[in-house]
């Protein structure tokens, strides 16, 4: 199954842990994931293509999923 990391931080630099992390795709979302000690979420899914990342509800961005994407909050 493909995967694709999300790697979020905070303005001050420091990793966000523990942060809800979802990706929309055309054929619907995939289950929450939640960032680790990192700030990095692992985030499973059985579509390739254009995926929106949600974090903690809110849209931050696309990218081409599977890949890495990182978003600041």
């Amino acid at each position: 199954m493909p995967a694709s990391t999300i790697v979020i931080q905070r303005r001050d630099g420091s990793a966000a842990q523990h942060v809800r992390v979802v990706l929309g795709f055309p054929s619907g979302n995939t289950d929450d994931c939640y960032t680790d000690a990192y700030g990095q979420a692992v985030v499973e899914h059985s579509s390739v293509g254009r995926a929106t990342v949600y974090v903690s509800g809110r849209s931050c961005g696309s990218f081409h999923a599977p890949g890495k994407y990182a978003v600041t909050i």
